[in-house]
């Protein structure tokens, strides 16, 4: 993505909402911790802006790896473990460790099953209607930004700043690069049990140049804007599209267009329970 080549960012704002849109709670792997367990030291995570080095995480891995236990019925349970490897990264960067119920939280969710899973749904109708591949896994960064001041809340933006997109027709060459982003506030009712989501924004940063390919009558470009309002719509955020033409010093265009009504009214349900 050169200077002469313009992003396009999709991006989507909601205020408050849903856990259950970002939680992995039906899945087996994610409540059990093991997913983190997997993913934990796969990911690179910046804690109040300090860089948690991956060497770092792997002595904690190997310190706590005790902690992993069976449960009743003989499967191996990984939360104790997930937990306490988060708390000594917030230590180790200086911050307060969140509460018990925020590492709960970040423990079942931040990794690939949960918060990261998110673009799931958005990129499976993309392939299964249009060929296109968005290759989030092997080979591809990911970055979890964590701002920690008080143990009852963090920010948190979870993105892969590079993902390649293959048009799976003959050639199956790659097309361009794209980025995913998520942000939100996670807020806990001090002490109490019950968590809050707010100022969600998904963001999605898409190369102009695919106005330039067609699959059919339209470019692949408004395919995948058209997808993304979508997913949007779905989703409960308000979608807003704002295009920076990034041609070194000639032009510089922001543009916003909105589409109202989206955002659903904020329910009581809207509380995560651990």
């Amino acid at each position: 993505m050169t200077e002469a080549n313009p992003i396009v960012t999709l991006k989507a704002k909601i205020k408050e909402f849903g856990f259950n849109k970002l939680r992995a709670k039906d899945n087996k792997s994610a409540n059990s911790g093991e997913q983190a367990y997997k993913d934990i030291n796969r990911m690179d995570f910046i804690i109040n802006e300090e860089n948690i080095d991956r060497d770092f995480v792997d002595r904690l891995y190997k310190k706590h790896i005790s902690l992993v236990k069976n449960n009743k019925d003989g499967e191996k349970n990984y939360r104790s473990f997930a937990k306490e490897v988060f708390k000594e990264m917030f230590q180790h960067s200086r911050a307060e460790a969140p509460n018990d119920h925020i590492l709960e939280e970040l423990a079942t969710n931040c990794n690939q099953a949960g918060y990261e899973h998110i673009y799931g749904p958005f990129m499976m109708e993309l392939y299964e209607k249009h060929k296109l591949f968005m290759n989030v896994n092997s080979g591809v960064d990911r970055k979890v930004y964590i701002d920690c001041k008080n143990p009852n809340s963090v920010k948190v933006e979870c993105k892969i700043p590079k993902a390649p997109v293959k048009l799976l027709d003959f050639s199956e060459k790659k097309i361009c690069d794209i980025s995913f982003s998520m942000e939100f506030t996670l807020e806990s009712q001090n002490g109490k049990e019950g968590l809050i989501y707010r100022d969600g924004k998904l963001l999605l940063d898409v190369p102009e140049e695919l106005k330039n390919h067609q699959d059919g009558d339209k470019s692949l470009f408004d395919i995948i804007r058209e997808y993304f309002e979508k997913f949007c719509k779905i989703l409960g955020f308000t979608f807003v599209t704002k295009i920076e033409h990034n041609l070194g010093n000639e032009l510089k265009v922001d543009s916003h267009g909105y589409l109202e009504n989206v955002e659903p009214p904020v329910r009581s349900n809207n509380h995560a329970h651990g």
